[in-house]
């Protein structure tokens, strides 16, 4: 079967393989900080927030020729209102990213599950960092390293708060898509997934602390 002969499952595929990549990398940052959920210094948003932006804007570049690289439901929503995408192509791309995020996930969890394996060795294992910060079961075995860097709302943050944030968050984002990407007058060109890549970053450098983005 020739992809080539079935555009919408080529530009699925696409948008599967780019999300996985995505949520491995930037969900991978977040582990590889030791400080998920309670960021203690600028260096650890920094590098998290790069890390999303960075690879939103490395996988833009890499699949944007074959589904358009929108990456995230939002984007694909925000298509299907423009018309730029039937309803169909829009519930496959949503099934596909979705997908990738739950594989992207697993990944995650794969190369980092033996970091909580000998917490039960140490004699005071909440004075390990990993082990401190990582959910006990009832049977007192440990869950995923660092909660595999779930996203979580900040203590002193109500939802309502949180709800604004993540509108006005996915508001940059899907705005600075459309008005780079499909704006006639843009000036970015090629260069569009760049504009793309620093919208996220700067989404994830405010929110982070907040509801974890």
């Amino acid at each position: 079967m020739a992809l080539k002969e079935y555009p919408l499952l080529k530009a699925c595929l696409a948008e599967f393989v780019a999300m996985t990549l995505f949520v491995w990398c930037g969900t991978g940052s977040a582990l590889a900080t030791n400080s998920w959920g309670s960021v203690t210094s600028g260096g650890d948003l920094l590098t998290i927030a790069t890390a999303f932006g960075f690879t939103i804007s490395l996988l833009a570049f890499s699949i944007g020729h074959i589904s358009g690289g929108h990456i995230n439901p939002a984007v694909s929503f925000g298509m299907l209102l423009l018309r730029i995408i039937d309803f169909t192509t829009f519930a496959a791309y949503c099934v596909a990213q979705f997908s990738g995020a739950i594989l992207g996930s697993l990944l995650v969890w794969g190369s980092v599950s033996s970091l909580t394996a000998d917490c039960d060795s140490y004699d005071d294992p909440m004075s390990i960092p990993v082990c401190a910060s990582t959910a006990v079961k009832a049977d007192g075995s440990y869950g995923p390293p660092f909660g595999l860097g779930v996203n979580s709302l900040s203590p002193r943050n109500k939802a309502a708060n949180a709800f604004l944030i993540e509108t006005i968050g996915t508001y940059l984002l899907v705005f600075v898509v459309i008005m780079s990407v499909l704006h006639k007058k843009s000036l970015t060109g090629n260069a569009a997934p760049i504009a793309i890549g620093w919208a996220v970053m700067m989404a994830h450098i405010v929110m982070i602390p907040y509801t974890g983005c």
